[in-house]
């Protein structure tokens, strides 16, 4: 039994180092999606701001200016829809981490409440055993009284 609770008790030690490992995985993707997220919010004022410019000096620009304006909105555009994507795979690898994370934690959970009722166990087998070595004695001292 001692050696049930030693594996059980080494098999929990691995699980939270792997949900510690986990844990910081998740962290650093979270990072990663709040960075994202930045970048989109920028681009999408950027954009903006430069669709404004366009709108309100169309009438005053050259040719050549238009064209600028209009390649500089087409690359913002792209841009914009390239980092929605990397977003969104951040976002689905993020959620992914997420669940890995939960289940590590699950299965932490489960390891530490089969380690509870291992030594619980340990513990009543050995005061069964104590308390069989003291009925012992008692009897073996009654024994000697008769004879």
């Amino acid at each position: 039994m001692k050696n049930k609770v030693r594996a059980v008790s080494k098999l929990q030690q691995i699980a939270e180092q792997n949900r510690d490992r986990q844990s910081k995985v998740f962290e650093q993707q979270q990072q990663q999606a709040s960075y994202f997220e930045q970048q989109l919010n920028a681009l999408g004022a950027l954009k903006a701001a430069c669709q404004t410019l366009g709108a309100n000096g169309s009438a005053h620009m050259s040719s050549t200016v238009l064209q600028n304006t209009a390649s500089v909105q087409l690359m913002l555009s792209r841009m914009l829809h390239h980092h929605q994507h990397e977003k969104a795979v951040m976002d689905a690898e993020c959620l992914r981490a997420k669940s890995q994370l939960e289940a590590c934690h699950a299965k932490v959970k489960g390891l530490e409440t089969v380690l509870e009722r291992w030594k619980a166990k340990q513990h009543y087998e050995q005061a069964k055993k104590e308390q069989k070595q003291i009925e012992d004695l008692i009897n073996a001292r009654r024994k000697r009284k008769r004879l």
